[in-house]
């Protein structure tokens, strides 16, 4: 589910280089499968009238909401609908012509279909982001959009039989699972790829898969390169000529406020961001080949320039270009009306996932500026002074008390985790969830990869879940026509 944003890009005239967009990995887009282009000529486009408020009957508000259908395989009257639901980005044509969910469709005569989220890409119920305008941004909403969006489907006279099928991945793995626990009657059964679905305010454990993943790829060598980098780079902050020498090796634009607790937190995340980004979306061998790039010299020549090395690499940083490490730009990149700022709201008002420092012996352990403190300050400062410490706590209690946490009551859902996914650690991912449904935890697999079609650098055991997510399907959709 792993999350970005970006800051305006300025020309720093004290050193003639330009300022670039950083990403902080804390928001995921979904990145589109590789497909034929030709094939998204199948993908049409079209929008739905939602109530802005399905709790109160005295608000007659309504937005516009997108989403894209694919009818190739549609076997007619009674043939079962897929319906992918979009988390925290701009839905893409390419799911509905490519991916595990497209072949679902083709193997079952399905009737393709993909959900935008409210406040994200183009489903804007306001023009401006403003806290008060976000107040109808929570999950309680959302899986009520997707049941009046179904309902109003299958009016339609051709959809009346229809069982539907939902896939989700992230976010939107939470949102399908919760959607199957509280709707059960209108979804048959539902695929939940890394779904996070414990909402908890600080998130060390994110980290420690990052360290984790990169130690069983790597091993020990890799570790201990990476952390030597890390603890040389805090070395330096102590020195005048330390510090010039760390911000010549990160390609920092003008020195850094070493006295100011939220730019060193911006500075960690420049580091931790970078590194759960390649976890993240990581295949079997790609974190092998950024341990061999540490060994060598490919990023710099001594472990701090290392480091510095890959940040920039990670980042598309040039050597014309530099970063601006104040946190007044952390918060500005989410003022504007994006899905950036949305997701920044809803992880102040639900589920937290800030993505801390741990200090349980990571690489990471040492960068102890990012704590809660830098998350919940920008809450604050973003959104109102409301969202303290206090409320961001009681609102991941209320999701928890609301949809289970850990312990979901869900039937006819397929949980599916990657072992070095850093999400996995807020699902449910050494033990079933239920009777009926199974979870799969798959070794060197990271986010979302079963989302994918067959990719060549898949293991057999990726392969396998790709195909056993299908049978499932296939399974629940003969087993309700035989009765």
């Amino acid at each position: 589910m792993i999350i970005f944003f970006v800051l305006l890009s300025v020309l720093s005239s004290s050193w003639g280089l330009q300022e670039i967009e950083l990403k902080t990995f804390l928001r995921e887009d979904m990145p589109p499968p590789a497909t034929n282009l030709s094939l998204a000529r199948n993908v049409f486009q079209s929008y739905i009238n939602m109530p802005l408020d399905h709790f109160d009957p005295q608000n007659d508000k309504r937005f516009a909401m997108r989403f894209m259908f694919n009818e190739e395989f549609f076997g007619g009257p009674g043939s079962p609908i897929f319906i992918m639901a979009g988390g925290e980005w701009d839905i893409h044509p390419a799911w509905l012509a490519a991916g595990n969910m497209y072949e679902m469709a083709r193997e079952n005569k399905g009737y393709l279909i993909y959900t935008e989220h409210r406040y994200y890409g183009k489903t804007l119920p306001f023009k401006e982001h403003t806290t008060e305008n976000l107040r109808f941004l929570n999950m309680d909403q959302a899986l009520a959009d997707l049941a009046h969006f179904i309902t109003e489907v299958k009016t339609q006279p051709r959809f009346n039989n229809s069982e539907v099928i939902m896939y989700g991945g992230s976010y939107a793995a939470n949102m399908v699972m919760w959607f199957k626990q509280r709707y059960p009657h209108l979804v048959l059964g539902s695929i939940a790829s890394s779904g996070p679905i414990l909402a908890k305010i600080d998130f060390p454990e994110y980290l420690e898969v990052v360290h984790e993943a990169y130690l069983l790829e790597g091993g020990d060598q890799c570790i201990s390169i990476i952390r030597q980098g890390i603890q040389d780079t805090i070395a330096h902050m102590n020195t005048d000529e330390g510090r010039e020498a760390l911000e010549a090796a990160f390609g920092i634009c003008e020195p850094i406020d070493y006295s100011d607790p939220y730019d060193l937190g911006y500075f960690s995340g420049l580091i931790t961001w970078s590194f759960s980004n390649t976890v993240q979306r990581a295949s079997p061998g790609s974190l092998i080949q950024i341990c061999n790039n540490f060994t060598g010299n490919y990023y710099g020549n001594t472990p701090m320039e290392k480091i510095g090395g890959f940040v920039s690499l990670v980042q598309n940083r040039t050597e014309n270009e530099c970063w601006d490490i104040v946190y007044d730009n952390f918060l500005d990149s989410y003022n504007k009306t994006d899905n950036s700022r949305a997701w920044y709201y809803q992880t102040c008002t639900e589920y937290g996932f800030f993505q801390i420092a741990p200090k349980s012996g990571t690489v990471f352990d040492s960068l102890k500026w990012l704590n809660l403190d830098f998350y919940i300050t920008a809450c604050k400062r973003l959104f109102d002074e409301r969202f303290d410490e206090k409320f961001v706590y009681a609102a991941a209690d209320r999701v928890n008390l609301v949809y289970g946490g850990l312990d979901p009551e869900v039937k006819n859902t397929v949980n599916i985790h990657g072992y070095i996914d850093p999400w996995r650690a807020l699902g449910v991912y050494d033990e079933h969830i239920s009777e009926t449904s199974p979870t799969y935890t798959i070794e060197r697999a990271s986010h979302c990869f079963d989302m994918q079609g067959w990719l060549p650098s898949d293991t057999i055991r990726m392969t396998f879940m790709k195909q056993e997510a299908r049978r499932i399907v296939a399974s629940w959709l003969s087993n309700r026509k035989n009765h």
